[in-house]
């Protein structure tokens, strides 16, 4: 790796963050790192899924936008606009706008299901369905993608 890159690993996933003031330096970083990770693969007689890597490049709307092409042994590397990463969608821009449209989804899907068994179960059950489902879908990432309406919504199903 160059001074530049920094690794971030889980699991088996390993995301590199690459950054650069400069685009003619951000390429030389970039290329040098490419080719480090391929010597590395080789070092270790491993391989790397190129149908599983793709790269992502951050801009935002007060900047210059420098198309970026990356290969590894010649192969193209695909770029993407977004991704998720951890569970947490994240496009080009840093704008929270896909993440936060995922979330409502699940949570208005916990709103139906609790409304669904709401006559079936007890005030300790709906509880439990809160906290296991809708609770744990709301507060992960939560410091990224804020506020909503939902959260007061499923208190009030589970107290009329």
């Amino acid at each position: 790796m160059t001074h530049n890159a920094t690794p971030i690993l889980f699991a088996d996933d390993t995301s590199i963050i690459i950054s650069g003031q400069n685009v003619f330096r951000f390429r030389e970083e970039l290329n040098a790192t490419v080719g480090n990770i391929s010597n590395w693969f080789q070092v270790n007689s491993l391989s790397l899924n190129i149908s599983k890597t793709y790269f992502m490049q951050f801009s935002s709307k007060n900047t210059n936008y420098y198309d970026t092409h990356v290969s590894y042994e010649n192969n193209s590397i695909s770029k993407v606009s977004d991704t998720k990463f951890l569970e947490i969608n994240i496009n080009n821009t840093l704008s929270w706008k896909t993440h936060i449209e995922e979330m409502l989804l699940k949570l208005c899907s916990a709103c139906f299901a609790m409304k669904s068994v709401k006559p079936l179960a007890s005030e300790q059950m709906l509880k439990i369905i809160y906290y296991s489902y809708f609770h744990s879908i709301m507060s992960y990432g939560v410091i990224f993608w804020g506020h909503s309406s939902l959260g007061k919504r499923i208190i009030r199903i589970m107290t009329e």
